[in-house]
């Protein structure tokens, strides 16, 4: 008989609501659920590590996103008023939380891999929430470390790596 080993995953209680409704719809066990996406992830971690050339496709990510409270007072944004631009934005020093310093270190992690990088395509998918797709072309390791380094921060919800090989011949 196969041996077991136990971890506990912590998750934001969104994500952990969206998982639990998405697998009680398969019908299977959270164990099962975390052992196919491990297993997915895995497979298609191996298929590109084959690769050892240039190589053509984009990565693709989904950030959350909070806003700096550039009016120094507590607001809620009203979807309805999309044209309120009252806000001040002239420089200044203020406080940034995680997914505001994760927006800075996401530019400054593209701009080290200038390189590869064709495209940026940047999507307010909702007031907290966009999604970056970037196109890149080049060595199979440089794109890999891009997306392994876009992946470490914190406000990433999700990472998609779709790569071919660029062969030219």
């Amino acid at each position: 008989m196969e041996e077991y080993k136990r971890f506990t995953v912590s998750l934001p209680e969104k994500l952990y609501e969206q998982f639990e409704s998405f697998r009680n719809k398969l019908g299977i066990s959270r164990s099962d659920a975390i052992r196919k996406a491990m297993h997915a992830l895995m497979i298609s971690e191996e298929n590109l590590s084959t690769s050892s050339g240039d190589v053509v496709g984009c990565i693709t990510i989904i950030m959350s996103h909070e806003h700096p409270d550039i009016k120094k007072e507590k607001h809620s944004h009203d979807p309805s008023h999309s044209t309120d631009h009252d806000h001040d934005y002239s420089s200044g020093s203020m406080y940034a939380n995680v997914h505001q310093t994760d927006e800075l270190l996401k530019t400054d992690i593209q701009h080290h891999f200038y390189d590869i990088i064709i495209s940026t395509m940047h999507i307010h998918l909702e007031y907290e929430k966009c999604l970056e797709i970037i196109a890149v072309s080049g060595p199979y390791t440089r794109v890999k470390k891009l997306k392994d380094d876009l992946q470490k921060l914190k406000s990433i919800l999700s990472i998609g790596f779709f790569i071919i090989d660029n062969k030219t011949d």
